[in-house]
């Protein structure tokens, strides 16, 4: 069982996502793109730690965003491969460096996967809840 100093350690990296800046505004890519594993996780379409870049992540991300900014054109291309930078997120990969698209994502990518620490601890409904609930808060929240 993990422990509260884990689930805590998780809860302030996914809160310390690196995101990118536009005239102030935040972009909130890489927080929905979380959120759609999330709800992945919970939904059951996702049922191990192999996050494929896939028709149901596309959707879940698409409404998601739409939810929170009204723009449900967005496809997660950029956050599915650009999350690397996070510690707790990894893609298994070759080792070209470009820029991501969906033809590369699928020549070039297997899936993403999570620490399985992280990982362990999503499959518990309340540490998702409670998760889902701080980058709410902390990403989207604020900016309406």
């Amino acid at each position: 069982m993990a422990t509260s100093l884990t689930k805590t350690l998780y809860k302030n990296m996914l809160l310390s996502v690196r995101v990118a800046k536009t005239n102030g505004k935040i972009n909130l890519a890489k927080p929905i793109f979380m959120l759609s594993i999330i709800d992945g996780i919970k939904n059951g379409l996702i049922l191990n730690n192999r996050i494929e870049y896939n028709v149901s992540l596309i959707t879940t991300y698409q409404n998601l965003f739409a939810l929170y900014t009204g723009d449900g054109s967005k496809l997660p291309m950029c956050p599915y491969y650009y999350l690397e930078s996070d510690e707790f997120y990894h893609l298994q990969k070759d080792k070209s460096v470009r820029s991501p698209s969906a033809k590369f994502l699928r020549e070039h990518v297997e899936y993403a996967y999570l620490d399985e620490s992280l990982w362990d601890l999503l499959q518990d409904s309340a540490v998702r809840d409670e998760y889902r609930e701080a980058i709410i808060n902390y990403f989207i929240k604020p900016k309406n």
